[in-house]
């Protein structure tokens, strides 16, 4: 065999030997990206369904937070409105002759009560009061009508104001009265 034989032997296993390690890194090359590919492929999934349930979690706290402004917007109306109708109570009964006889009944309700006692009541009612009760007048007080009766000693008093009167009546009957307006039908 010729020296150039034995270097052309040499040349030829050393390239197949070259071709098979070049062969070789190229499949470990390819496995190796196809592995990437996955693993990347398994992120956009995996980012792409947190992203959603972020986005869907997100709409669904928006939504909840719609609903509930809008129920805070209905109450806010409904006080408005259950509001004016205890402002309208309050003004009907302001009415100079139907406040009168209300006075007049209340007074004559509690005799007992204010003869051992003061009689209060708003400004505008005092020369009525006054003329009934005479020295047991004990002042005026800030309210929308009616009468107070205090015993002589400040122990005891009798509420009969009329705003006092609706409060007790309004807690009694304001849940009907809701359902009455809005109930939905």
């Amino acid at each position: 065999m010729s020296l150039d034989a034995v270097i052309q032997r040499i040349l030829d296993r050393g390239k197949a030997e070259a071709d098979a390690i070049v062969g070789a890194a190229k499949q470990g090359m390819e496995k190796s990206l196809q592995q990437a590919r996955e693993t990347g492929q398994h992120e956009v999934s995996r980012r792409v369904a947190e992203a959603r349930s972020a986005a869907e979690k997100l709409r669904m706290q928006e939504r909840a937070r719609a609903e509930l402004e809008a129920r805070r917007i209905v109450l806010s109306s409904q006080k408005d409105v259950l509001d004016a109708v205890r402002k309208e109570v309050l003004g009907r009964l302001d009415d100079r002759e139907t406040n009168a006889r209300t006075i007049k009944t209340l007074l004559d309700g509690y005799v007992a009560d204010w003869r051992s006692g003061k009689v209060y009541c708003r400004a505008e009612d005092e020369e009525l009061v006054r003329g009934i009760v005479k020295a047991r007048f004990g002042g005026t007080i800030e309210c929308a009508g009616g009468i107070v009766i205090e015993s002589d000693d400040g122990t005891r008093r009798i509420d009969l104001k009329y705003e006092s009167f609706l409060q007790d009546i309004w807690e009694d009957s304001v849940k009907g009265l809701a359902d009455l307006l809005w109930t939905q039908r």
